[in-house]
């Protein structure tokens, strides 16, 4: 006796593993798009915190400064005798440092810089040396100043890290200076 006909058939189970290959377009960017948003308000919460835990100490005579500006900008014209430079901390703000009145240390101006989402703007007397040893991500470095050849000029050394932010290095005449 013959019966009907067996088919065996042929069928593979999915795996339950997703594999990168199968993820839409869609989720990928979902995923990047939570993450970027993430880290963004990790930093944006950071910055808070930091606005008020950290205290500037910069005055126009201070010799070493430390300067903050969180969510605000800042303006400091230094007279400094003599300037050795200090650090800069900028988050979600801006800073306009004027330099032209210093006297600067015999072993030059050495100011550490951490800038995100932020700008600088750093005043130097005309013939004054820039030397830039900033790390950049996402972000922009401008040096306006005319160096001459002769190295016994002041030199202003800027290190740090700018994150989708800026400096701007520029070199005005003393008889400019804002009072």
């Amino acid at each position: 006796m013959l019966g009907p006909p067996t088919v065996k058939a042929n069928i593979t189970r999915p795996s339950t593993l997703p594999s990168l290959h199968r993820l839409s377009l869609g989720l990928v960017f979902r995923f990047v798009f939570k993450l970027i948003r993430t880290v963004f308000l990790l930093l944006l919460g950071s910055a808070v915190a930091a606005k008020f835990l950290l205290e500037s100490n910069a005055e126009p005579e201070t010799e070493e400064i430390d300067l903050v500006a969180i969510f605000e900008g800042k303006d400091l014209v230094s007279v400094a005798n003599p300037f050795y430079g200090g650090k800069l901390l900028t988050l979600f703000g801006g800073v306009n440092l004027d330099l032209r009145r210093v006297t600067p240390a015999p072993t030059g101006i050495g100011l550490d810089l951490m800038v995100v989402m932020g700008g600088v703007n750093l005043v130097v007397p005309e013939g004054w040396r820039v030397a830039s040893e900033l790390k950049l991500g996402a972000a922009g470095f401008s040096d306006n100043t005319r160096t001459t050849a002769d190295d016994d000029v002041p030199t202003v050394t800027l290190t740090g890290f700018v994150c989708m932010g800026g400096v701007n290095v520029e070199a005005k005449s003393p008889v400019e200076a804002v009072s």
